[in-house]
């Protein structure tokens, strides 16, 4: 993933994409600032210049994906394309993200990767992962339950941000494991198994009788 839309200079660039492409391979603990240096085509001193420490890196790539990625992917991406581009049911809406957000997803997969797993051990990354990333989108499918709530569409006794919360998990879930489990599993017919994860988002998988059943 280039970072070439960042405003830094050409070596914090160069260190953040060296970093990335570092830490995707080898995890954060073991990847070693002499080695991002010599990816990155620098001295090892040049990256303190820009990073105080390793976890600095860290930081910066996170933020690199909070405050870019996420512009384009959660907030102005998922707004265009669920409220501006004329979907008037729920299938064609929630289809417009999965097929439209998919490729932007495979281009940060090795960012979004890293932090999300180190903010399983760093609570300060797992609140700007929060705050950046998982609360707008949240927000933002939040606003179009309500949306369909008022369309008929969707169900007004679940709490919009329950709904929100449901509905991007099972995008996440569906991303993540393309990405991870993609060559070993089979996806001879995409636009079917898109399908499949919108009938299971849209009506569950109980049978119609049972769901009252509790």
């Amino acid at each position: 993933m280039q970072t070439a839309d960042l405003k830094m200079s050409e070596k914090e660039k160069k260190i953040l994409d060296a970093a990335i492409g570092v830490i995707s391979e080898k995890g954060f603990s073991a990847a070693s600032t002499s080695e991002i240096a010599r990816q990155a085509g620098v001295a090892e001193g040049t990256i303190f210049r820009y990073f105080k420490t390793k976890k600095d890196i860290l930081r910066g790539i996170l933020m690199h994906l909070g405050n870019v990625i996420a512009e384009l992917l959660v907030v102005y991406g998922l707004k265009k394309i669920l409220f501006h581009e004329g979907h008037e049911d729920l299938r064609s809406g929630i289809k417009g993200v999965l097929k439209d957000r998919m490729a932007m997803i495979d281009a940060v997969f090795p960012m979004l990767r890293i932090v999300i797993t180190e903010a399983m051990y760093h609570e300060d990354i797992r609140q700007i992962l929060y705050d950046k990333i998982i609360s707008r989108a949240v927000e933002v499918f939040a606003e179009y339950h309500r949306e369909m709530v008022d369309k008929g569409l969707m169900k007004g006794e679940i709490d919009a941000v329950v709904a929100g919360r449901s509905i991007l998990a099972n995008l996440v879930l569906f991303f993540v494991y393309r990405n991870l489990f993609g060559p070993m599993i089979e996806l001879d017919d995409y636009d079917r198994e898109l399908d499949q994860v919108i009938d299971a988002i849209m009506h569950g998988i109980a049978m119609p009788e049972n769901c009252d059943k509790k």
